[in-house]
């Protein structure tokens, strides 16, 4: 199982959205830390204007079905 922090932003004019997702996110995350850390993507990896929308760590599971190249 692998876990991920997904963080959301909205464009708060035309509610379109972008989503950031961070591999192997530290067990000992601060909302402090996540929110500050969406606050400096603003303007480099996510466009002006959108707004910090939410965050939440997210455990997933693959269940490969194929790998043609390896």
């Amino acid at each position: 199982m692998a876990r991920k922090l997904r963080m959301s932003f909205v464009n708060t004019v035309d509610g379109k959205r972008k989503t950031i997702y961070l591999n192997d996110p530290r067990t000992d995350l601060t909302e402090t830390e996540v929110q500050n850390a969406m606050d400096t993507f603003v303007g480099v990896f996510i466009p002006t204007g959108y707004e910090k929308d939410n965050a939440a760590i997210v455990d997933t599971t693959t269940n490969e079905l194929f790998d043609l190249i390896s």
